[in-house]
């Protein structure tokens, strides 16, 4: 039996394509699990949930994708560090934005916890698209992974994280993308 399983990304984008159809079945858990929060009046149930789409978007830039794919974006290093985090945000919010949505509403007197885990998401999100390209062609090294472990035990140090990550990926694609 072979089935396609539709996303609603598009062809854009192959980490979120890919990952979609790998994972598919997620999602209305996570969402089941936000309709329960807010069944119970556990706001912490409905964070849970949202911070479980946040990881599994995250695995989706585990995989390295061909030189090919990336020179085929005819773009500066920099120009195509925006581009994939501009799609990776508009790709997670989409997804996101029921729970947020439903979250806001009903536990509105949280709203500034919620802001702030879903800033959380962007910045390790972002994180982890920047470490993805500092090893490329590569898969990514041990010491990023160590290097983001570390950021989930203490969050401020992405401030520190995010621009070493930027530096090293602006680095490995030039030899890919030219300037």
């Amino acid at each position: 039996l072979n089935a396609v399983i539709p996303t609603p990304f598009g062809k854009k984008p192959f980490e979120f394509t890919a990952g979609f159809r790998k994972s598919f079945y997620v999602f209305p858990i996570a969402y089941f699990l936000t309709y329960i929060s807010v069944s119970v009046g556990n706001f912490n149930l409905g964070i849970f949930s949202m911070l479980l789409i946040g990881i599994i978007c995250f695995s989706y830039y585990s995989k390295i994708e061909n030189d090919y794919f990336v020179w085929n974006y005819n773009l500066s290093p920099k120009e195509f560090l925006i581009e994939k985090t501009k799609t990776c945000f508009l790709f997670f919010t989409l997804l996101i934005l029921p729970i947020i949505i439903t979250l806001s509403i009903s536990f509105y007197r949280e709203i500034d916890v919620l802001i702030v885990f879903l800033l959380l998401c962007y910045s390790y999100l972002t994180t982890i698209i920047f470490a993805k390209y500092s090893s490329f062609p590569d898969e990514m090294n041990i010491s990023n992974g160590i290097l983001i472990g570390l950021s989930l035990v203490f969050p401020p140090i992405l401030i520190l994280f995010i621009p070493l990550f930027y530096s090293q990926s602006i680095k490995k694609l030039n030899t890919i993308l030219n300037d």
